[in-house]
């Protein structure tokens, strides 16, 4: 055996081994560099000779083989390159081997299911290699980028072999798998309410979210009613071969975690053949779902279905009939479902959307192509186009910016419609960008396709490891050179950062639930939708209905945005119910008195709601925002550098020289109204633990004693905030029994609040100023310690994010917060108001 893969074979078991013992896991996929040693030494003879044993003998012929075909990862990985490199030279014999022919090679090819795969299949068509069997590969192919696709269309003008390709592509021929089985029988692993993100995907435990199988061993952390959770799954998958998750209300709530939808995939899919950790499939039942994991269970593939779950208990066999749209309890119980829409539940038959979008890509290319050279091929198998209606309807403003966005033939959109949609920025963030940098590679993303992305180091820039820092390394270099901004450890949070590339007419997706910007309107997603804006700088989107929500007047002094979002809860619990956002936008009116940062602390607030989005209506004061932030953008230091940079400072002068300001229509429809008489809010409201909707007035919980006090994040950590805090506190000082931690959420305001004298008076009370950065509200870096009680300013105070299942967090205004730092104990409304004096 070469002593090179004897080498790499020996490093390959310790760490196999190692997993092994550790977790009960198989190893990682392979590297570059390993897949470079094993295409090397199939041209070494004698490896049927030898014997290696990694979990137990094999044959090293045959293990240099297995390795190849099963422990690779699909896509656009450095890996997956090395591999379809090597498998072409074999396929074209520029290698040879004792141990793979070239059609064996070929055949490995195909299994890749495109990405780095197909550059190499097309090579070898244009060298006249196997060009039947290639042709039919390709048929199959939906990972192609644009620059093969041209390559083909150039071989297309002399081989007719390959206008039948394209001409099978125009006709979807790929797609004639794509079905959903009609019945799914399975028996119910039993689970209760309120199951968050943070439950299937544990914030602490972020580090290892690329880690599938790893990270998936952490489920239910925090949620002690469910400790046993893997036990029970266990014992349950002896019994039948699909067990069916069923969940109670509110399910996914939180976080927008790819990582728990990969735990889902995890405990729920079956592996896939021929590519490592990767599993498929999985049917979750639950009475409701958070939007944002709903969605992202059905980009990977996952069927989520509604359900009155009352009526099912552990170990229940069930039967899902999609045709009937019911679930049958135990062979008798009948309990109607709700289905996905006919179009997710397509993209769900196609295993998600990595293969569903670039099909439908594909197929554009292929018809345009074929339309332009005249090529006769079945039109009628093409989806059906849009259609503008003689009578526009009228539209509320999350309508008429994502109409004015559309790419088919209309500017308009209902409820329950599909459409393309223009997507101008993408924001990814550190604990789910390298997740969306897996996906957009699993995808055989090229450069960006989106006119800005940018990516921020805010989650895990304070007190990273080495193993963090070297993370950071990768994702600046990966999204900088795709033409994207990464932001550095420090600069800011991502929203605070991204917020200022923001037109009034965008539509924007980003990787975290508090994606919601203060003009325009915005989507948070997981990392596979935000990959897919990411490479396509577009997306299916189907619009949902909006509840409008008008403020009355203006707040009493001492009233700050922070209240006006508990404000959110307290008129819906009183008039239609809070439920009424779930997965709907949230469209507010009269905030003309609020700043662009507070009018994000709104927006922001829609993301506890459930709801999809949320919206502000453009005024003069957002132009004169759009004016600031250009100067900002004119004075990065990577302005001659950055694409992304560049097309938003020309976006934003172009608008500025022709302003658009949408407005909804006055006869638009809601799926309710609720007015908020702001003259009625005379004293702050709080969220008490453990839920950002179990809101209170100032007064209920006054004395309530506090261990720990936060400022910061990205609707904490704004200027104005801090600047109030900084005055409370100034000449006080802080109890020791109490940590107090101050956060700003950007650099350029960290400058400001230390040149003007706010930072000095917060750190003269005791209070310690950390940099700019997520801080405490995620919990992946900073905690709370057993049994303490916390008020912050973060955004969620869900039952073990922040500290251990024991602690207690309280969320409300940074006003309230520094009464609470300097006195340890929650203010009475007397104390506030005199405070503020």
């Amino acid at each position: 055996m070469k002593a090179e893969l004897k080498e790499m074979l020996k490093n390959y078991k310790q760490k196999a081994v190692a997993r092994k013992k550790a977790y009960g896991l198989l190893p990682r996929p392979l590297t570059a560099a390993e897949v470079e040693v094993l295409i090397k030494n199939l041209t070494v003879s004698g490896l049927e000779k030898e014997e290696f044993s990694i979990f137990e003998s094999e044959r090293v012929d045959k293990l240099v083989l297995r390795l190849l075909s099963n422990e690779v990862r699909r896509g656009t990985f450095p890996a997956s390159y090395k591999k379809a490199e090597g498998l072409a030279k074999v396929v074209s014999g520029e290698l040879s081997s004792d141990y793979l022919s070239a059609e064996e090679a070929l055949e490995l090819l195909a299994a890749m299911q495109g990405g780095a795969a197909t550059g190499e299949l097309i090579t070898l068509l244009e060298e006249g290699l196997f060009e039947e069997e290639i042709i039919e590969i390709l048929k199959e192919t939906v990972l192609v980028n644009q620059a093969e696709f041209e390559r083909l269309t150039s071989l297309a003008e002399q081989e007719e072999s390959v206008q039948e390709l394209l001409k099978s592509w125009a006709h979807r021929d790929f797609a004639q798998d794509w079905e959903l089985d009609s019945l799914y029988p399975g028996v119910a692993i039993k689970v209760g309410d309120n199951l968050t993100t943070g439950h299937l995907s544990p914030s602490k435990n972020a580090d290892s979210r690329t880690d599938h199988p790893r990270h998936a061993q952490f489920v239910m952390d925090g949620r002690e009613d469910e400790a046993d959770f893997m036990e029970r799954l266990e014992e349950l998958k002896t019994e039948a071969e699909r067990v069916i998750f069923v969940a109670g209300e509110a399910l996914g709530e939180g976080s927008s975690r790819k990582s728990a939808t990969y735990t889902m995939l995890q405990l729920l899919g079956e592996p896939v053949e021929g590519e490592p950790e990767k599993k498929a499939g999985g049917v979750v039942v639950a009475k409701s779902f958070a939007p944002i994991f709903k969605n992202s269970l059905v980009a990977s593939g996952i069927l989520p279905i509604e359900a009155n779950t009352e009526l099912v208990t552990e170990g229940d066999s069930l039967e899902i009939d999609l045709e009937a749209e019911k679930l049958v309890v135990n062979g008798e119980q009948e309990i109607s479902i709700t289905l996905p829409i006919e179009y997710k539940l397509r993209k769900i038959a196609a295993g998600g959307m990595t293969y569903f979008d670039a099909g439908n890509e594909l197929q554009q290319w292929a018809v345009s192509y074929c339309q332009e050279k005249g090529i006769d091929f079945d039109e009628s198998r093409l989806p059906a186009q849009a259609q503008p209606e003689e009578e526009p309807p009228a539209q509320t403003l999350a309508q008429k910016i994502v109409g004015f966005n559309r790419l088919d033939d209309k500017d308009t959109i209902l409820p329950g419609e599909t459409a393309p949609v223009r997507i101008r920025g993408v924001y990814s963030q550190d604990t789910t960008g390298p997740m969306t940098l897996d996906e957009y590679q699993a995808m055989a993303g090229g450069d960006f396709g989106a006119e800005f992305v940018v990516q921020s180091l805010c989650h895990t820039g304070e007190c990273p490891s080495s193993e963090d820092r070297d993370q950071h390394r990768f994702i600046d270099d990966f999204v900088t050179e795709r033409g994207g901004v990464c932001l550095e450890p420090g600069e800011g949070i991502i929203h605070t950062i991204g917020n200022q590339f923001v037109l009034p007419t965008d539509v924007i997706v980003g990787g975290d639930s508090h994606t919601r910007t203060p003009r325009g309107v915005s989507f948070p997603a997981a990392s596979d939708i935000v990959a897919g804006a990411m490479k396509y700088g577009k997306q299916d989107l189907t619009m949902d209905e909006s509840v409008r929500v008008i403020f009355k007047g203006e707040p009493q002094p001492g009233i700050t945005a922070r209240d006006l979002v508990s404000t959110l809860v307290v008129y819906a619990e009183e008039t239609v119910g809070k439920e009424v956002y779930n997965g709907r936008i949230i469209e507010m009116e009269g905030l003309e008195f609020l700043d662009s940062d507070e009018r994000y602390i709104l927006t922001n607030a829609v993301a506890e709601r459930s709801a999809s989005a949320g919206t502000v209506p453009p005024d003069e004061s957002t132009l004169a925002t759009l004016e600031e932030n250009l100067q900002y953008l004119k004075s990065r230091a990577d302005v001659n550098l950055s694409p992304s940079v560049q097309n938003t400072i020309q976006a934003i002068e172009e608008f500025l020289a022709e302003p658009v300001l949408l407005e909804a229509d006055a006869d638009a429809q809601y799926a309710a109204t609720i007015e908020i008489p702001l003259a009625e809010v005379e004293e702050p409201l709080v969220a008490k633990p453990h839920h950002p909707d179990n809101v209170a007035p100032l007064s209920e919980i006054a004395g309530t004693e506090v261990d720990e006090v936060f400022i910061g994040s990205c609707v904490g950590g704004d200027i104005e905030s801090i600047r109030a805090a900084a005055r409370i506190v100034e000449g006080e000082r802080v109890p020791r029994k109490v940590n107090f931690v101050v956060s700003p959420a950007s650099r350029d305001i960290y400058n400001e609040l230390a040149n003007d004298g706010s930072l000095a008076k917060l750190t003269a009370a005791g209070a310690t100023v950390i940099m700019p950065g997520c801080g405490l509200c995620m919990g992946n870096k900073r905690r709370i310690g057993s049994g303490a009680t916390a008020f912050t300013t973060t955004t969620r105070n869900y039952q073990a994010r922040i500290g251990p299942a024991d602690s207690q967090t309280y969320l409300g205004s940074a006003h309230v917060a520094a009464m609470v730092a300097v006195s340890g104990e929650i203010p009475t409304v007397q104390e506030y108001f005199q405070n503020l004096e």
